[in-house]
This record gives C-alpha cells, structure tokens and sequence, in this order.
C-alpha cells in the first residue's frame, strides 16, 4: 500500500474461520476503492480453518498468536502495527451491509470533540440489536430492575435516527483516534473477554472525551460467535463474572449481583 491509509481495521479471532471469511469479504465488497484501508487480523492461535480460508482476502495483514491471549491484548498487538490515524475495532463475527463506514468517518472527523463511535447493529434477520450501555451503577440497576425504567442499566438501542452523545458503545465494532487511544492505556489487558469496552469508554469519559452513537452505518453482528465454544448455552453468564469483578470492584460486584437476584426472584418472567 503506497499511501499511509486513513483507517486500519482490526479484526481479532479465534476458530471463527466461516463468519471471519464473510467480515473480510464484506469489508472488500463496500470498501475496495471508495477508502483507503488496511485490515489487520489478529488470529489467537486457532485450530479450525480460519488461516487457510482468509489467506487470499485483499488489504490484508495476518498476525499469528501462538496462544489465545484474549480479545484486549490481542487488539492492542494489532494496534501497535495499525499505520492509520484512526482505528476500527471489528469483531470477526460482523458483516457490513453498505459503504456508510465512509460517512462515519467523515462525520467523526468533522468533530474533533469525538473520541470514539460505534455504528448501529443489527441481528442476522436484520432487527435491531442493543450495542449502547448507560452507566453501570447499583443505582441505575435499581432503577431498571426494581423500579422497571428501562435503558437505565442494561445495553439498549438509541430509537432517533441521528448520531448522539451516549456514555458506552459496545467494542465489537468501535472507531478510535490512534492518539487518543494510546493516551489513554489501550485496551486494558486485565480482561480477557467482556467489561474491556466499557473500561476502554470509563476511561474516555473520565479523560472529558465525548462517545457517539453513529445509525446511519448499520451492520449485522452473528452475537456470540467468538465465545460459544467456551461455555455451554446455559452457563455463558458464567464467563461474565471475573470481568465484572474487575470492573466493578468485589463490593459493586456483589451489590449489582444481589440487586439482580432479587429483581429475579420478585419477577421471575422479566
């Protein structure tokens, strides 16, 4: 690639191969010659075919982990080889559906108090799906689960149609100023899998950066790929706990924990 490109994509995986081939193709498809662009795959040692089928995919760069390191410390070894300005965190199971990354970033760069932004997601069958999170306080789960005022605690989906300043926007698929992004840490490598995106967006917020919610790009996100080989159905809670330990802190932990049991037990169907 001749000229320095205006953003480098960052795509971690593990033994996602089939939904990673169809990330990279979608990014080809709407992005070849209308963006300067790189795409980095971080690969965390997989064992199915995701190298082999991925490997002559166009604007790409293959990094090989010889371990799974985890979602944060993997992006940032792909950060650290990004050439662009901005970065766009993409996780392997998203699939773009048009060439509105192009108008993201114009409008992200038009707005300099912007120090990330996410675009809207979508399910498969093209419905809606929550990637924006408020506030993640004992209060605010109160207000959610005992007092029933929904998008108080629990990611959601901003209804207007235009961009608008949120608290936190999911890091399956997130665009950061390179700068900024290494000011503030990186992706911090405490967390192996989930809390890293709302840590990342805590750190922002608590840095005076504004977070935007972009719906004019929409892609589909196949929710769960990356971590269904990890834990059955019925146990992938589980896999929340020792993140939200981190985050949260024990005593916030359990306090939210407690708060969530009892909305349970006083409404068993919510």
């Amino acid at each position: 690639m001749a000229n320095k490109p205006q953003v480098s994509i960052i795509i971690t995986t593990w033994n996602t191969s089939l939904v990673t081939l169809k990330c990279l193709r979608s990014l080809n498809k709407y992005l070849n010659h209308k963006l300067d662009f790189e795409i980095i795959l971080v690969d965390n040692a997989s064992t199915d075919k995701t190298l082999e089928l991925v490997k002559k995919e166009s604007n790409l760069k293959i990094i090989k982990n010889k371990e799974n390191l985890g979602f944060a410390k993997a992006n940032n070894i792909g950060a650290k080889k990004a050439l662009a300005d901005i970065l766009f965190f993409l996780n392997s199971d998203m699939e773009l559906l048009d060439s509105n990354l192009i108008s993201l970033i114009k409008y992200f760069k038009t707005n300099p108090q912007i120090a990330a932004i996410g675009p809207k997601f979508l399910n498969p069958d093209l419905t809606p799906q929550a990637s924006v999170f408020p506030p993640q306080t004992p209060l605010n789960a109160i207000k959610e689960y005992w007092l029933g005022q929904k998008e108080t605690y629990s990611k959601y989906f901003p209804k207007k149609l235009s961009p608008q300043n949120v608290y936190s926007i999911s890091g399956g698929a997130l665009v950061i100023k390179k700068i900024i992004f290494n000011q503030i840490g990186t992706w911090d490598e405490r967390y192996f899998f989930y809390y890293e995106d709302l840590e990342l967006c805590r750190q922002l917020k608590n840095k005076g950066y504004d977070i935007f919610y972009y719906p004019k790009m929409k892609l589909i996100h196949r929710h769960g790929e990356s971590g269904k080989n990890l834990a059955s159905d019925d146990n992938q809670w589980r896999r929340l706990i020792p993140s939200s330990k981190i985050y949260h802190g024990l005593f916030k932990h359990y306090l939210i924990t407690a708060i969530l049991w009892v909305s349970q037990k006083l409404n068993p169907k919510r």
